[in-house]
């Protein structure tokens, strides 16, 4: 099968048609488009989400505690711990395991998040380290965001940029794929410092935001595609309107990479009717956010790129990552 998420409609197919049960205090349940579950605990929300990281070598136990988070976060919610689990391949020393580590446990402590717990073991399954981290959060029951509440007319604001994450790991693990740009220790930090949305994802929520959605795998069009699809409407995304980041730009060119597709956990997509607004409350708190889009009624999904024409944005967008890492 294709290296990367299922479908949507595998997803469907072997996964979630198989999920039966449904208690009634559970008020978020797993579906399309829902990368959370929000559980009804009287005046407060607890949220929960798992992921793992699978495309990346250097600073796993970083990107790990983010993505994990940064779901959290795209519900409304206050990441508060985390459980973790380690799957480790029988080549990996001693050193390295402290290393992971010590890369969760001080991206945790920066976001006042507790590990919680977890598993670690060494297993002949697998070649390279995998790890996989659950986020618990929480938040007020009358303010939490799903992706399903987009309304149609809603602008679409993307905060920082496209393909944030996505650049980090190519800088990071195959930098000579781009030898003649020089990446600094100041360039990589300046990424780094950028791939957490709790901030965000907190204030949109107290903003009063309708939808939003943490941009991770398929980058941005990836992103509108599950926000549209859980809202049940369609967008226009506006490519000329989208920033990217001048290392992003140089990955794009050489490797022909369509940045829009392109990992970018630290980025978040927020539907909104006060976008204008929106964008300078968050500039305020020195945030930089760009109204890039519309949601529509008609559920069609398009980009419209920077020459003028327009692509119809399907409801799986495969990562430009795996294409790459592809064809190392």
């Amino acid at each position: 099968m294709r290296v990367g998420k299922l479908s949507p409609e595998l997803l469907q197919e072997l996964v979630l048609s198989h999920i039966s049960v449904e208690r009634d205090d559970v008020l978020v349940h797993a579906g399309l488009g829902e990368d959370c579950a929000v559980i009804d605990f009287g005046d407060e929300v607890c949220i929960i989400s798992s992921d793992p990281i699978t495309g990346a070598v250097t600073g796993i136990g970083t990107l790990a505690v983010h993505v994990a988070c940064n779901d959290v976060a795209a519900c409304g919610g206050s990441p508060v711990g985390i459980q973790v689990v380690l799957l480790l391949p029988e080549s990996i020393t001693e050193e390295q395991i402290q290393e992971i580590m010590i890369d969760i446990q001080t991206t945790a402590a920066g976001l006042g998040v507790e590990v919680l717990g977890g598993h670690t073991e060494i297993t002949s399954r697998v070649t390279e380290c995998v790890v996989a981290v659950t986020a618990i959060g929480r938040a007020p029951k009358a303010s939490f965001v799903t992706s399903s509440g987009g309304q149609p007319g809603d602008d679409l604001v993307l905060t920082k940029g496209a393909g944030i994450e996505g650049t980090l790991i190519l800088a990071q693990d195959f930098p000579e794929l781009l030898p003649e740009f020089r990446v600094t220790p100041e360039v990589l930090d300046w990424f780094k410092g950028r791939l957490s949305v709790v901030k965000e994802g907190v204030h949109a929520a107290r903003f009063g935001v309708h939808a939003m959605h943490d941009v991770t795998e398929g980058g941005i069009l990836g992103a509108a595609a599950e926000l549209t699809s859980a809202s049940g409407l369609g967008c226009e995304i506006w490519e000329e309107k989208v920033h990217l980041p001048d290392l992003t730009k140089a990955y794009a060119v050489k490797l022909a990479i369509d940045p829009l597709k392109l990992l970018s956990s630290g980025a978040m997509l927020i539907a909104t009717d006060r976008g204008v607004e929106l964008v300078e409350e968050l500039a305020g708190l020195g945030i930089p956010a760009f109204i890039i889009g519309r949601m529509t009624e008609d559920t069609t999904r398009r980009v419209v790129r920077r020459d003028g024409s327009s692509e119809e944005i399907p409801l799986f967008v495969q990562d430009e990552l795996w294409r790459i890492l592809a064809e190392k």
